[in-house]
């Protein structure tokens, strides 16, 4: 009998945690999850980032800051190829989203310091530095400007 009444329990106790965990997925925006993305990665959990940004791109397939978040998770993972296709993902949706600036930035950085392929590297600067521009982001402009003379001086 008291089989019984501890399985009974044990599932009423597991039912209850996993309706809990559904309430509070139903509940959580794909702002919040971004939110909770970029605060797990600043204290170096990319794993759990990454997978709250997943969730994120599960509830809004469009929120382009998801993008943004995982393609740096996945780059600070050494997924490389996972974040430069994220971040080309992300900047297909909208390309003139305020972020596709960082995201092109992104892959130029993990293409030359990563993967060693500096024409991709550069050809991604030079799509931020004009996308900064047309932007009117001139701080943005002045640091892929740099970047592009650090990647290839002669550019």
């Amino acid at each position: 009998m008291k089989k019984k009444h501890f399985l009974f329990l044990f599932c009423f106790v597991l039912g209850v945690l996993i309706l809990h965990q559904v309430i509070i997925e139903k509940s959580m925006s794909p702002e919040d999850y971004v939110s909770l993305g970029n605060q797990l990665g600043m204290v170096g959990d990319h794993v759990g980032a990454s997978q709250v940004f997943k969730s994120s791109i599960k509830i809004d397939p469009y929120y382009i800051p998801a993008y943004l978040g995982l393609g740096i998770a996945y780059g600070n993972l050494d997924r490389n190829n996972d974040a430069v296709d994220v971040f080309k993902e992300g900047i297909k949706l909208d390309n003139i989203h305020a972020f596709v600036p960082q995201m092109q930035m992104g892959i130029a950085t993990i293409a030359y310091d990563k993967m060693n392929n500096e024409e991709m590297a550069v050809n991604y600067v030079k799509k931020a530095l004009q996308t900064y521009n047309d932007q009117g982001d001139y701080a943005g402009v002045a640091l892929a400007g740099q970047k592009l003379k650090q990647i290839s001086p002669k550019a």
